[in-house]
């Protein structure tokens, strides 16, 4: 009984609000009922009535079998239709700038097909990187391609390995201005070398111990950089420049610059890089003993093993040649007393140079005495295990790092070619010139002064008049 009460009020104020609507809609004209369907909804799309009438003339064309169930599914399909959107006219200077960069990636494409094609020719016997292992060590380092452009220059440095008969190592990147350089290295042939002066150019012994080619990009040619000079490098470490991505691009500088062109600056820097930068561990490599000149070769592999921790600095050697002030690595040759004008000029006293293999902990600002190298283990914390990996990266060169896991050491550089201050400089603008006197006549002897003085008043009496005799 009691829930009959409740349910009274309520049935009672539904059949009130009908009687209302009824009553509103008895009111309403035919007119006034069209124009309410037909107003134009918030959102801008059709209006109830147009809806309703287009949903009408689709079930009258397609007379569905049961149009009253599915009536629901009629009217969502009708509105589905009614909100496409119709493209705009194409525009015809769209059109073109859409050929051009479809031109400019199918002429991409066709560069890096080549690459993919099989080749059927025996290829010779040639080492090349393993460049995905390299690639998984660099990433602990914070550098990395991209898988897809790995592969693609594994296969750019593999065609460059079987094209020149020769081993190939990736040496690095050098971003510039217009386009970066790819970077690969490989062994000198003594034949390049036996024509030139080695007072000089230094010849396989020295900074042109490798010979570098470069590319802008993977499926282009590789361009070879000619061999350094010492004046190159001497004055390459006087002068800062970004590169241009040009090769054949002048070098404007103070003070000029040997060679000219970009080609020769970029080869000179890739040299300094080289012989600071390319570390190994100790127990890997070790000097030369039997030969005269200075030089690091590999320990034999049955021999190698890692003489300290990979996390402390004196574990870390430079695995190449010190590159000395005056351009050069080895000392110069001595000249001969039958030379003509061998007498004449003065000795010129070089600095030794550093032994091989130094520690890179010995690498400090002079000034300061801030290391050079900081080393970094991945992962680290509480991470670390006996396969993590330690990389070591240079302060002077920034870009260039070396990483190691076990015996595996590999070396990069992805940077501007650009070292590092030894301290913070900052611009100050030069003082303006002495201002220059104002012009006037030469004086071509110096006499003495003569003093002006003035000359004494005469008086001069006037002449007697004669007097006339009147008498």
């Amino acid at each position: 009984s009691r829930k009959t009460a409740r349910r009274a009020p309520l049935r009672s104020r539904s059949c009130r609000s009908a009687s209302l609507a009824r009553a509103r809609v008895r009111a309403m004209s035919m007119e006034e009922a069209k124009q309410f369907l037909r107003a134009e909804p918030a959102d801008g799309g059709p209006s109830l009535y147009d809806h309703l009438s287009q949903t009408l003339l689709k079930v009258i064309i397609e007379r569905p079998a049961d149009a009253n169930q599915f009536f629901e599914e009629i009217s969502a399909a009708v509105r589905t239709e009614a909100t496409k959107t119709v493209p705009p006219p194409a525009d015809e200077g769209a059109e073109e700038a859409v050929s051009a960069s479809k031109a400019a990636q199918l002429k991409w494409v066709d560069t890096q097909a080549a690459m993919f094609v099989e080749s059927t020719e025996e290829a010779p016997e040639v080492t090349f990187p393993d460049l995905y292992r390299e690639a998984a060590m660099w990433k602990w380092a914070g550098i990395g391609f991209g898988d897809d452009e790995n592969y693609r220059l594994y296969l750019a440095l593999k065609a460059l390995a079987v094209s020149k008969e020769t081993g190939v190592r990736f040496w690095g990147k050098i971003i510039t201005r217009g386009g970066d350089y790819y970077v690969a290295e490989t062994k000198s042939n003594d034949e390049d070398f036996a024509e030139i002066d080695p007072n000089a150019m230094e010849g396989a012994m020295g900074p042109n111990k490798y010979t570098y080619f470069v590319t802008k990009g993977t499926g282009e040619a590789w361009t070879q950089l000619p061999h350094v000079t010492s004046k190159q490098i001497v004055v390459a470490r006087q002068i800062k420049r970004f590169l241009t991505g040009d090769l054949t691009a002048p070098v404007c500088s103070y003070p000029p610059f040997p060679g000219g062109t970009e080609a020769n600056l970029l080869r000179a820097q890739i040299a300094q890089i080289t012989a600071d930068c390319v570390l190994s561990l100790k127990g890997l490599v070790q000097a030369d003993e039997d030969s005269e000149e200075k030089n690091v070769v590999p320990v034999e592999e049955e021999e190698q093993a890692v003489d300290g921790e990979l996390g402390e600095l004196s574990t870390w050697v430079h695995a190449e040649i010190d590159i000395m002030p005056h351009g050069r690595c080895q000392a110069l040759p001595e000249k001969d007393e039958d030379e003509e004008g061998g007498d004449d000029e003065p000795a010129v006293e070089y600095p030794d140079p550093k032994e091989p293999c130094g520690e890179i902990g010995e690498d400090v600002v002079e000034e300061s005495g801030k290391q050079l190298w900081i080393l970094r283990t991945c992962p680290g914390g509480a991470g670390v295990g006996p396969k993590s990996a330690v990389y070591a990266k240079s302060m002077k060169w920034p870009g260039a790092i070396a990483v190691a896991v076990g015996k595996k050491v590999t070396n990069v550089y992805v940077g501007f070619g650009l070292a590092a201050a030894a301290k913070p400089q900052t611009y100050s603008p030069p003082m303006p010139a002495k201002i220059n006197p104002e012009w006037g006549f030469p004086v071509e002897e110096e006499e003495e002064p003569q003093l002006l003085t003035e000359e004494a008043d005469v008086t001069v009496a006037p002449p007697k008049e004669e007097e006339e005799e009147d008498e």
